[in-house]
């Protein structure tokens, strides 16, 4: 079944508009359609698309048949340019695991009673049991004049039996996400749209720890995106046309486990003729301000959190977690780059 909901800004704009003689067109209205059959919703602000939201377990046809990782959800993907141009990849072959914009951990261990500890892989979930975000209930859809949301509870389930056939077995984790999409606009001459995440998460019954990856800290929220492959090339690299911006400038090279209040990639994505791109924003509000990343030129900006170092959550403790994603056209300079994050992080 799918459902198809628009979402229409308010009459008083333009009443507000016309009143202060200007006569602006009239915005195009949010449109959020759920497609229960293929467990998909997809927000487009009139005719132009913008991200597609997997909100529980989908196949992956470009894996294996007898692969645990052969279905997967509760991430984001296509997220799309102010162009329509498709910013992300979904199960690439070089990391069937990467997954869009996506939330997972390599390290997470479930500390039992008895004293008992047992590590999952959320991350890569490479064999069984295997630990699965899974989708719960729609907590709310809402719509206002410049930005539309919603808000869904999942829960992080072992797993046993096999990729066709898996057993759901014990949740272990809460978690809630948020997700706010906002009209394109124009920052400092810059056509852009904000979306924003939110997330918390919760032990289900015993304690959970977490940890990233030794030397590179990745194990959180990580965006994947397509950047361009020049002929010939194996892997993306640092060129005029891939182009990983950090707050001390242009990365000349891969920055594993590195302290960054924000990070934005721009390139030549699906086949366009023209640069756009995509940052994405640390709230000075995070736990441990400014957290460690991976940035990678094939691909993946991953921020860390907790890092490299394990953290223990008890059942009660939230982990409350928030980042932007920032969607641009065209090549931003460092400085510009600087200025939106610090408007946003006032």
């Amino acid at each position: 079944m799918t459902m198809r909901y628009t979402f229409a800004v308010s009459a008083g704009l333009c009443c507000l508009l016309a009143v202060s003689g200007v006569r602006a067109a009239e915005p195009l209205p949010f449109v959020t359609n759920i497609n229960e059959a293929e467990k998909l919703l997809t927000v487009a602000e009139g005719d132009l698309p913008v991200l597609t939201y997997h909100y529980d377990m989908t196949e992956l046809r470009s894996v294996a048949e007898k692969s645990a990782r052969k279905f997967a959800g509760c991430y984001v993907h296509p997220l799309y340019g102010l162009n329509g141009e498709i910013l992300t990849d979904n199960a690439p072959r070089d990391h069937y695991h990467h997954h869009g914009i996506f939330w997972t951990w390599p390290h997470v261990g479930v500390h039992y009673p008895d004293g008992r500890v047992v590590e999952y892989d959320l991350w890569q979930g490479t064999k069984y049991p295997a630990l699965k975000q899974r989708f719960i209930r729609w907590i709310e859809q809402k719509n206002g004049d410049a930005a539309v949301s919603f808000e869904a509870e999942n829960g992080w389930f072992v797993q046993t039996g096999s990729a066709a056939t898996p057993a759901e077995g014990e949740k272990i984790m809460d978690e809630r996400v948020r997700v706010v999409i906002r009209r394109i606009e124009s920052v400092d001459g810059i056509r852009s749209r904000a979306v924003d995440f939110d997330f918390v998460w919760k032990p289900a019954a015993v304690p959970v720890s977490l940890r990233g990856s030794e030397g590179k800290s990745y194990g959180g929220f990580t965006f994947r995106f397509k950047p361009f492959l020049a002929e010939g090339k194996k892997q993306a690299d640092n060129s005029e046309t891939n182009i990983i911006t950090v707050p001390d400038g242009v990365a000349e090279k891969d920055l594993p486990d590195t302290p960054l209040s924000w990070a934005d990639y721009t390139s030549l994505f699906d086949g366009r003729k023209t640069l756009s791109g995509a940052a994405v924003f640390v709230p000075k509000s995070h736990p441990d301000f400014p957290p460690t990343w991976l940035t990678r030129y094939y691909g993946p900006l991953c921020v860390g959190y907790p890092g490299v170092k394990e953290r223990l959550y008890k059942p009660g403790e939230e982990l409350h977690l928030q980042y932007r994603v920032w969607i641009h056209d065209g090549k931003v300079t460092p400085a510009q780059l600087k200025k939106v994050y610090d408007r946003f992080a006032q």
